[in-house]
């Protein structure tokens, strides 16, 4: 009984831990409503197509991908939620932040899906951001 219990869990954690940004987990409707907030919030430091500036990382291309490869969207959201705006930190509601990372994983071009990226952090550290595949 202890094996079968066992291999259970293990087939559990496997399958959580095996999503990743390439298994839509956001929206298009919502990374529209991450653009809108990205553009009134982010883009005076990040600049307007996520390229980064001159005291702002970039959010696309191989320098995102290399600063967050393997790490969760969970990290990802928590980082935006705690840091960000740089001059307001936390200042966005939970939906906002979310929003603003659906965006940016579209603009990585991670393929939109049926499911809107929630807030639990929980749940977001279950999903991998990864080069492709």
């Amino acid at each position: 009984m202890h094996r079968t219990l066992l291999l259970i869990v293990v087939a559990v954690v496997s399958t959580a831990a095996a999503r990743s940004v390439w298994d839509g987990v956001y929206t298009k409707d919502q990374a529209r409503r991450g653009q809108a907030v990205y553009q009134q919030e982010c883009a005076k430091c990040h600049g307007q197509n996520l390229a980064g500036g001159e005291a702002a990382p970039p959010l696309t291309g191989a320098e995102f991908l290399k600063n967050w490869n393997g790490k969760t969207a969970g990290a990802f959201y928590e980082r935006t939620r705690k840091t960000m705006p740089s001059d307001d930190p936390g200042n966005l509601s939970t939906r906002q932040y979310a929003d603003v990372v659906a965006y940016v994983f579209g603009a990585n071009e991670f393929p939109a899906g049926e499911q809107e990226l929630g807030r639990d952090v929980a749940a977001l550290d279950e999903i991998r951001i990864e080069e492709k595949h």
